[in-house]
């Protein structure tokens, strides 16, 4: 816990402190996105080479694929912002 120190008003400090945590919500809702992107990708990744072309979904899943990476990147694009 991080501990008040007088170079700040409280009511700065609090609100640091909430910020903080807001902060870190964020971070670990969207980690466990990605967590869940990089799941699927690998699925998809495993389905296209398990099936190849011969599959009648192949090219959906490739685009799925390409999608799903897609929303990955600005995923941790917002995350570094943060």
């Amino acid at each position: 816990m991080v501990e008040y120190d007088n170079s700040k008003t409280f009511f700065e400090f609090e609100m640091e402190r909430k910020i903080d945590k807001q902060k870190e919500r964020g971070l670990s809702k969207h980690s466990s996105e990605i967590r869940v992107m990089d799941n699927l990708i690998d699925a998809l990744n495993e389905y296209i080479i398990k099936f190849g072309r011969q599959s009648n979904a192949h090219d959906l899943c490739f685009d799925l694929k390409k999608q799903i990476e897609e929303n990955k990147k600005y995923t941790q694009d917002y995350m570094d912002l943060i």
